[in-house]
């Protein structure tokens, strides 16, 4: 089972918003990263993918 963070107000400040070389869009928790303007495959792994979804279903 693969980690997701969970995305909070009291959190909110942790994460941000990446976009991979094609165009994805991933929130990420910040000590997750070690280059925000590279993600990786295996950093991809840890961070909420397919932003406008999760937004749309947290609502």
């Amino acid at each position: 089972m693969e980690y997701k963070p969970e995305v909070t107000e009291s959190t909110a400040m942790q994460f941000v918003l990446v976009k991979d070389k094609v165009g994805n869009e991933f929130i990420c928790k910040l000590g997750d990263l070690k280059d925000p303007s590279n993600l990786s495959e295996e950093e991809k792994k840890k961070c909420i993918e397919n932003v406008r979804e999760y937004w749309d279903s947290s609502i």
